[in-house]
């Protein structure tokens, strides 16, 4: 708990409605909700018996003011369906255009072919949504055991039970760490803060390079850039979360130009490896 509240991710993907590049949020680029799909495939029985009603009656609506709007959750199937609450809260209109779609999946729990069953199902969702593809779709992982103790301490009588098996001299620590820590999951689930990384470096350095570009484009750009070091057996088109950089997935190897001494000059003080990814990427973002 401690360690979440300090800072440390529970949920791992990017991005999701709070991501932000340079300090401009998500939410700032597409306007209205993002769609969040939660999967509890490779959730145990007990487990979602303890987060689905933790999900729908006291979760919900505290994603939902962090710009998600949440589907019934999926198990072996991939059939995407909101919630009542869901369609009693969507904007109107919402429908009417193409939205990012957020997944979120158990960490460590997920079988092979999943994310290809999430590209069918939206190549089946044949309405405006996702008409002609969302500008994005992006997966977030989130730490079953941790997400289910926050749920079981929601609950009165297990939060006295648990709080009773302390040393009296934590207590009043346990009382305030619990609701930072409950805030500080919720928000890593919709990607709320500035990930440390080479991708958000990269970001940086390549959105400060262009300036005039869409963030979703050079978020793209990056990851492609990252992707093509991926090891052989990860280079395919469902190993991304941005659609351009799964669907450069397919053509490895790419041919990639080596980066010219006037872009090493204009991008300033780089290491090596940080030059030849922000030149990719630009090279990527210029061909948009």
């Amino acid at each position: 708990m401690l360690s979440v509240t300090a800072g440390a991710c529970a949920a791992a993907g990017a991005p999701g409605p709070g991501t932000r590049v340079r300090g401009k949020a998500a939410l700032d680029w597409i306007a209205g909700p993002w769609l969040g799909v939660l999967d509890f495939q490779g959730v145990r029985r007990a487990e979602r018996e303890v987060l689905e009603p933790w999900f729908f009656r006291h979760a919900e609506p505290l994603l939902l003011v962090r710009h998600l709007l949440l589907a019934r959750p999926l198990l072996d199937d991939v059939f995407i369906e909101l919630t009542a609450q869901a369609l009693e809260v969507m904007p109107e209109g919402w429908r009417d255009a193409p939205r990012p779609i957020l997944f979120l999946a158990p960490a460590g729990r997920g079988r092979p072919g999943r994310r290809r069953q999430y590209v069918d199902a939206l190549s089946r969702l044949h309405i405006p949504l996702v008409a002609a593809g969302s500008d994005l779709w992006a997966i977030r992982e989130f730490d079953v055991e941790l997400l289910v103790a926050l749920a079981q301490l929601s609950d009165a009588a297990e939060r006295a039970a648990f709080r009773t098996s302390l040393d009296p001299s934590q207590t009043r620590l346990f009382d305030q760490q619990l609701p930072a820590a409950e805030a500080a999951v919720l928000d890593d689930l919709v990607g709320a803060r500035d990930e440390e990384g080479a991708l958000s470096l990269d970001l940086d350095s390549v959105s400060s390079l262009h300036p005039k570009a869409h963030p979703l484009a050079v978020y793209a750009a990056v990851e492609r850039a990252h992707n093509r070091r991926r090891a052989e057996q990860e280079r395919t088109q469902f190993s991304a979360r941005t659609v351009q950089a799964r669907l450069s997935a397919r053509g490895f190897p790419e041919a990639m130009r080596a980066c010219p001494a006037e872009f090493a000059e204009r991008a300033g003080l780089l290491l090596p490896a940080e030059l030849d990814r922000v030149f990719e990427a630009s090279e990527l973002l210029a061909q948009e």
